[in-house]
């Protein structure tokens, strides 16, 4: 009798023991870690907001935020020993997380990928943004018909750039930008005097707008000073802010049509004003909505909704993804950005 006691106390210490392992397993899943870049307030905005919603889920979230590559990796590292149910990053550098998503995979921790696409790891599990194409066509659309392009009018003078090289977004923007583009330089409608067509003739360092200003001072008094320059496809408001800028500074023409893509308190008074034709404006309600739907379907263990399973290809495989979908801001709507 004593030895069946015996065995049966041991039982129920060991099932004891499994039962709060168990409970300690699904708190870690209500776990989730989030790195996001430092590069504007947006990104804080941005981020605070989803650490507050998931709060008021149950979630216990680990939001940082990073000024450097190097800073971010090191946050990343941590956030893994944690263990958490799903690491969230948007990169500083897309290129540079491979090492230290290796990590992630063995620990079989989901990441997401939010805003900015990955590069070169197979560790990515999902990609939240916007359909990145058509945010450039969309700017490029505008341009084609505010020019009246189609009805063969031209030939205009237009510059084009594009953003930080680092950025997988601002590829994607600027192809779909050029893919509407391109036949009306080829056709001679739309000419650049610089020539400086290719992304990496156009690319904005760090989406810089001090670097999109003094490379348009160089264009306006190398190319411009004779004041004849339709257009300017800039590939987000802060790059257009360092365009505008320079114009005002040094610029003796009529004013160009001007693009954008954000849809900051600075755009919109400058669409108001008449110094910036459109920019893209793109709901982080919508995105964090989104990405909060997926976040709670990875750490249940179920499938999130996706819309795009051909697109983003970072190197090493197709991310699966979900794209909100943009709208172009110009004078007549600037009543819809929140």
């Amino acid at each position: 009798m004593k030895k069946i006691i015996a065995l049966a106390s041991l039982l129920l210490l060991v099932a004891t023991f499994l039962v709060s392992g168990c409970g300690s397993d699904n708190g870690s899943n209500k776990k989730v870690a989030i790195s996001f870049a430092n590069s504007s307030a947006s990104w804080q905005k941005n981020g605070n907001s989803v650490k507050e919603d998931l709060e008021k889920e149950g979630f216990q979230v680990d939001l940082q935020f990073a000024d450097t590559e190097d800073q971010q990796i090191e946050q990343i590292k941590k956030m893994i020993q944690d263990h958490p149910g799903c690491l969230v990053i948007g990169a500083v550098n897309g290129e540079k997380l491979t090492e230290v998503l290796k990590d992630a995979k063995a620990e079989n921790i989901p990441v997401i990928a939010y805003d900015r696409l990955i590069m070169n790891t197979d560790a990515v599990s999902y990609y939240a943004s916007f359909d990145n194409e058509a945010v450039g066509k969309a700017m490029s659309e505008y341009l084609v018909a505010a020019l009246n392009l189609k009805s063969g009018a031209g030939p205009y003078n237009i510059e084009v750039f594009a953003g930080d090289p680092k950025d997988n977004n601002a590829h994607m923007f600027f192809t779909g930008s050029m893919e509407v583009l391109k036949p009306y330089f080829d056709n001679g409608q739309l000419v650049s005097r610089s020539n400086e067509t290719s992304f990496e003739q156009a690319a904005t360092k760090d989406w810089d707008g001090k670097n999109a200003q003094a490379r348009m001072d160089k264009l306006i008094s190398t190319y411009y000073s004779d004041g004849n320059l339709a257009a300017v496809l800039a590939p987000n408001d802060g790059c257009a802010a360092g365009i505008r800028a320079s114009l005002q500074a040094n610029y003796h023409g009529a004013w160009p049509l001007i693009t954008g893509q954000d849809a900051e308190a600075s755009a919109i008074e400058a669409i108001r004003s008449g110094t910036q034709a459109i920019t893209i404006y793109k709901s982080s309600d919508d995105l964090n909505a989104k990405c909060i739907r997926m976040i709670k379907a990875v750490v249940e263990g179920t499938q999130p909704a996706i819309n795009d399973k051909t697109t983003y290809n970072n190197g090493v495989m197709t991310v699966p993804a979900y794209l909100c979908i943009p709208m172009i801001i110009d004078k007549d709507n600037t009543n819809l950005v929140k």
